[in-house]
């Protein structure tokens, strides 16, 4: 899967991995009483732990291109970071530290439960295997994506939430990176909104829906709205 389009959790959640570990440079540099401003102290404090300065390097890694490993990856060095923590407050009995530690661990948990959730983004998740013969997906939906030069594809539904979907389509004749134009035709009632493509893989397209705020015509959210209420997820389609 080809990702298009990459969220502010994915940088964010990049940026906390950097911070970990100068996060522990900071716990070290407590225990000791030197300045946390000591780049040399910091570089030998990689080369001491550079295990861990590798599992985050791959974290970052793997977060970037937003693999489902990386969750796992991630609550494995933020539990590491803890006990480390914990270890150096258990010597030094340190307050500082101590607080140091729980604030770590509660915006480890944090930053954990955003990634969880955006790795269950519908755009990263097709839920649909094409080579089922069951028809699956909202088939009474007629769904029809034009990029800026007038192209045309058609696909069905697959998978979505409240801000993302995922459309399968063999028609891949459409210029990803152009700002999209949907149109939804659903009960004899038309929807239509502007999205972006996030992924992209031999399935179809997983797009982002653009909120606008002055839409005169029904969009994605009254669509959702209408479904939700009928009960339908992709759960059971």
């Amino acid at each position: 899967m080809r990702i298009l389009k990459r969220t502010s959790n994915v940088f964010n959640l990049i940026l906390f991995q950097v911070f970990s570990f100068i996060f522990l440079h900071v716990v070290f540099s407590l225990k000791t009483g030197h300045s946390a401003l000591n780049v040399d102290r910091l570089y030998d404090l990689g080369l001491d732990y550079i295990l861990l300065v590798s599992l985050l390097f791959i974290n970052c890694v793997s977060i970037f291109f937003v693999k489902k490993i990386s969750y796992f990856q991630i609550i494995f060095t933020s539990m590491l970071i803890s006990l480390i923590c914990f270890y150096q407050f258990f010597e030094s009995f340190d307050k500082t530290i101590l607080f140091y530690f729980l604030f770590y661990t509660f915006a480890s948990f944090f930053f954990i439960m955003i990634w969880k959730l955006e790795l269950e983004e519908s755009v990263y998740n097709p839920n649909f295997d094409s080579r089922n013969l069951r028809n699956s997906g909202l088939q009474k939906v007629c769904t029809i994506l034009t990029d800026g030069s007038g192209k045309e594809v058609r696909g069905i539904i697959q998978n979505w939430s409240r801000e993302s979907f995922f459309l399968s389509t063999n028609d891949f004749e459409l210029n990803v990176n152009d700002l999209l134009l949907v149109t939804m035709s659903y009960q004899a009632i038309s929807f239509e909104f502007k999205a972006k493509v996030g992924t992209q893989s031999k399935d179809g397209f997983g797009l982002y829906v653009l909120n606008e705020q002055n839409s005169t015509s029904l969009n994605w959210i009254d669509f959702y709205d209408i479904i939700s209420d009928r009960g339908i997820y992709p759960i059971n389609v």
